[in-house]
C-alpha cells in the first residue's frame, strides 16, 4: 500500500540505512512503446519510462538520454564512437551512438541508487575499405561473421598479460524480429576484476538493417555481480529480458525484396542457433606476418567470406 513512498526515487545520505535487502525501479514502470526507423524498416520495443533519482546537496542522480526520436536513424547524424584500443589493429567499422537511457533501482526509504541498467543503441557500418562491402548482411552466413569480426574487434584485443579481459560470446541465442529477420541475442563477460566466477555482464542484441550496416543494442548492468549479487541481478533481468523481448520490426517493401532476392541464392536465410564461444585474447599482427583467414562457409556452401583472427 505504502509501496509508492517506501520506494520513492530520492536519495539521503544523510540516513543511516543497513544494506537493502529489495530494490525496486523504475518507478514509472508502465511500458512505453518505442520506435526507430531505419529507412522503410520500423524497430518497436517496449521499456519504462526512465526517470532521476531526486536528492538534496547534490544527492541523486539525472538520466542523460540520446534518442532519435522519429528521425530516419541511416540517414541521421549521431555520436561517432571507437572501440579505443591501442593494442588492436585497425578495423573496418564505424560506429555511431543514437540512443541512450539509464533505468536506475533504488533501495526502501530514501537510500537511493542501488543499481542500474543503462541501455545503448548503435548503428555498424561497414566502412570503405571493409570486405563487407562485397556482399549482404541479410544473408545469414556474412552476418554471423561480421557479428564475429565485430566481437573480435572490440573485444578481443583486450588483455592483461596474455589473459583476455572479455569472454563472448557466450548464450548465443536467435531471436525473430519479423517473419524474414531475425536478430542475436549474446553475452559479453568482463572478467578482468572478478574472473571467470564473478563476471560483470554485457547483454548484446544484433540485427541488420541494410546490406552493409547493422545495428547493436548493448545493455549494461552496471557492474553488479551477477553470480553473487542475486538481489540485485535478479530485477535487472527481468527489465533487461522484458525489453528485449518485446522487439519486433515491420519490414518495407525495399528491403523485403533485397532479402527474398537474397533468398533465391540461399534459400535456408536461418542464423546459427549455436555459436561458440571466441578464442580471446588476439594479438595484432606483426609487421611483415600473414594474416590468418578464419573459413566459413554460406548454406550452400558456394561462398568463403575471410575472417581475419
Amino acid at each position: 500500500m505504502w509501496d509508492w513512498l517506501k520506494f520513492f526515487p530520492f536519495e539521503d545520505r544523510r540516513n543511516k540505512h543497513p544494506k537493502p535487502d529489495e530494490i525496486r525501479g523504475p518507478y514509472l514502470s508502465t511500458p512505453i512503446k518505442n520506435k526507430w526507423i531505419f529507412g522503410d524498416c520500423a524497430f518497436y520495443f517496449k521499456a519504462p519510462r526512465a526517470n532521476p533519482i531526486f536528492g538534496l546537496f547534490g544527492d541523486g542522480n539525472s538520466v542523460d538520454a540520446v534518442k532519435p526520436g522519429l528521425k530516419n536513424i541511416l540517414k541521421g547524424s549521431w555520436q561517432r564512437v571507437y572501440s579505443g584500443n591501442s593494442d588492436a589493429p585497425p578495423d573496418f567499422w564505424d560506429r555511431d551512438l543514437f540512443y541512450a537511457n539509464t533505468w536506475y533501482f533504488v533501495g526502501p526509504w530514501f537510500v537511493g541508487r542501488q543499481a542500474a541498467l543503462s541501455a545503448y543503441g548503435t548503428l555498424i557500418s561497414a566502412d570503405k575499405d571493409s570486405k563487407f562491402l562485397k556482399t549482404s548482411l541479410f544473408h545469414p552466413r556474412v552476418f554471423e561473421m561480421a557479428v564475429a569480426d565485430y566481437l573480435d574487434s572490440t573485444y578481443g584485443y583486450h588483455r592483461s598479460g596474455k589473459k583476455s579481459i572479455y569472454r563472448g560470446p557466450l548464450n548465443w541465442r536467435v531471436m525473430p524480429l519479423s517473419s524474414t529477420i531475425q536478430a542475436v541475442v549474446c553475452d559479453i563477460h568482463h572478467i578482468h576484476n572478478g574472473g571467470k566466477d564473478n563476471p560483470m555482464l554485457r547483454r548484446l542484441v544484433f540485427f541488420p538493417v541494410t546490406d552493409h550496416q547493422f545495428v547493436q543494442v548493448m545493455f549494461d548492468f552496471g557492474g553488479v555481480a551477477i553470480y553473487r549479487d542475486e538481489m540485485r541481478t535478479k530485477p535487472l533481468m527481468e527489465l533487461c529480458d522484458s525489453i528485449i523481448n518485446s522487439m519486433h520490426m515491420t519490414v518495407g517493401e525495399s528491403t523485403l525484396a533485397k532479402w527474398n532476392k537474397l533468398k533465391e541464392e540461399c534459400p535456408d536465410m536461418s542464423i546459427t542457433e549455436e555459436f561458440g564461444e571466441l578464442p580471446w585474447p588476439l594479438f595484432k599482427d606483426k609487421p611483415g606476418k600473414k594474416v590468418k583467414e578464419r573459413e566459413v562457409k554460406s548454406a550452400d556452401e558456394s561462398m568463403f567470406i575471410p575472417h581475419r583472427s
